[in-house]
C-alpha cells in the first residue's frame, strides 16, 4: 500500500531572515501570503515561536490573530509550532489559544514544546535548565484550563485556584495539543503520555531520524491507550526553493540557508527541499516514506513567487 501524501503547510514570516529586505510582514503581506497558499494547495499555516532571537522575530499569535477570519473562510488550518510553553504562564497562554480558535471557528492546531534558545529564557528571568520540568507541569494545567471550567492546579511552577477560561475554544473539548520533540526517547515518550499529535523539526532532523522516532513512538502509544496508526505527526522548519535551474538554487540559496540556520549547507541531509522540481519533489517523497503526514515549509526568499512555485512543481504533482 503507498504511502498517502503529506498536507502541506506555509510557514509565515515570524522572523526577518538574514539576507532579506529586513522589513517585517504587515497584515496585508500576511493575508495574501495565506491567500497565495490556499490557492496553491496548501492547507494550513505554520508560525515558530521565539522571544529574543538573533534575527527580529514578531509576536506568533498576534501573527495568527491577523489572518485568523481570512484562512477560516479559506478552511486552512493555523498551527503552532512551536510556542515554548514555559515562556508563557498556561493561563495567559490558554485565553490567548481559545481566542484565536473562536475567531478562526475552529480551525487551530496547538503546539508546544520546551523551548530550545536560552536567549528567550534569559530575556524573561526563566532558568533555561528548569524548562522540561517547567513543560511537564503547564502541559497539563494548560490542557485542563482549555478543556474545564473552575480548574484549580498545583504544581512545582504553576499555582492557581477555580480559574475559568472563557470563551472556550470553538473546538470541543479543546483544539488538539500537539508536543514538539526533536526524536529523542524522553522527548518521544513524553509526546506519547501528553499529546494528540507530534511535531518534528526538518531543520533538527533528517528523514531517517524522523523514521528512528516515529517507530519509537508507534511502539510508546499503545501504552497509553492511543492508535500508532491514526496518531498525527508533522515536520515543520522546512526551507524551500524552487527553480527551474537546481544549480542555480543550490547556488544562490546555500549561504543565505548558512546564515538562517548559522550551519554549514548540507543539500542531501533532507532538512531543506531546494533545486529544480524533481529534486524538491524527491525530498518531499523521503519525508513522506519516512512517515511524515504534514510538511510545514518555508520560503527563503520571494514568499508569494515560491509559494505558487511550490504549489505548481511540488503539491499538484505529487501523488496521492
Amino acid at each position: 500500500m503507498a504511502t498517502p501524501a503529506p498536507e502541506f503547510g506555509i510557514h509565515l514570516p515570524v522572523r526577518v531572515l538574514p539576507g532579506s529586505d529586513g522589513k517585517p510582514a504587515t497584515a496585508r503581506d500576511l493575508v495574501e501570503i495565506v491567500e497565495t497558499a490556499a490557492g496553491s494547495g496548501f492547507t494550513h499555516v505554520w508560525v515558530t515561536d521565539h522571544i529574543i532571537w538573533f534575527n527580529p522575530w514578531m509576536d506568533c499569535l498576534i501573527l495568527l490573530g491577523a489572518v485568523a477570519e481570512r484562512a477560516a473562510a479559506l478552511d486552512m488550518d493555523l498551527a503552532t509550532g512551536v510556542i515554548g510553553l514555559p515562556l508563557r504562564n498556561p493561563v495567559a497562554l490558554a485565553q490567548s489559544l481559545a481566542t484565536i480558535d473562536v475567531i478562526s471557528e475552529g480551525h487551530l492546531i496547538i503546539g508546544v514544546g520546551e523551548g530550545s534558545t536560552e536567549s528567550d529564557y534569559t530575556a524573561l528571568g526563566i532558568p533555561f535548565s528548569e524548562r522540561r520540568k517547567m513543560l511537564e507541569d503547564g502541559f497539563p494545567a494548560l490542557r485542563n484550563l482549555l478543556t474545564s471550567s473552575h480548574v484549580s492546579h498545583h504544581g512545582p511552577y504553576y499555582n492557581f485556584d477555580d480559574v475559568s477560561v472563557l470563551p472556550h475554544s470553538a473546538q470541543q473539548p479543546s483544539p488538539p495539543i500537539y508536543l514538539s520533540s526533536w526524536g529523542a526517547p524522553a522527548g518521544i515518550r513524553r509526546v506519547a503520555r501528553l499529546a494528540d499529535g507530534w511535531i518534528a523539526s526538518a531543520w533538527h532532523g533528517t528523514p531517517e531520524s524522523f523514521t528512528d522516532g516515529l517507530g519509537r513512538l508507534n511502539d510508546e502509544l499503545p501504552k497509553h491507550g492511543k492508535d500508532a496508526g491514526t496518531f498525527p505527526n508533522a515536520v515543520n522548519t522546512m526551507f524551500f526553493h524552487v527553480d527551474s535551474n537546481g544549480s542555480r538554487a543550490h547556488r544562490e540559496i546555500a549561504p543565505r540557508i548558512e546564515a538562517i540556520t548559522r550551519e554549514p549547507y548540507a543539500p542531501t541531509a533532507g532538512h531543506y527541499l531546494v533545486g529544480d522540481g524533481g529534486e524538491v519533489r524527491e525530498g518531499v517523497a523521503r519525508w513522506r516514506d519516512a512517515g511524515a503526514r504534514r510538511i510545514g515549509v518555508w520560503a527563503v526568499e520571494n514568499t508569494l513567487e515560491q509559494i505558487k512555485r511550490f504549489g505548481a512543481e511540488v503539491i499538484a504533482k505529487t501523488p496521492t
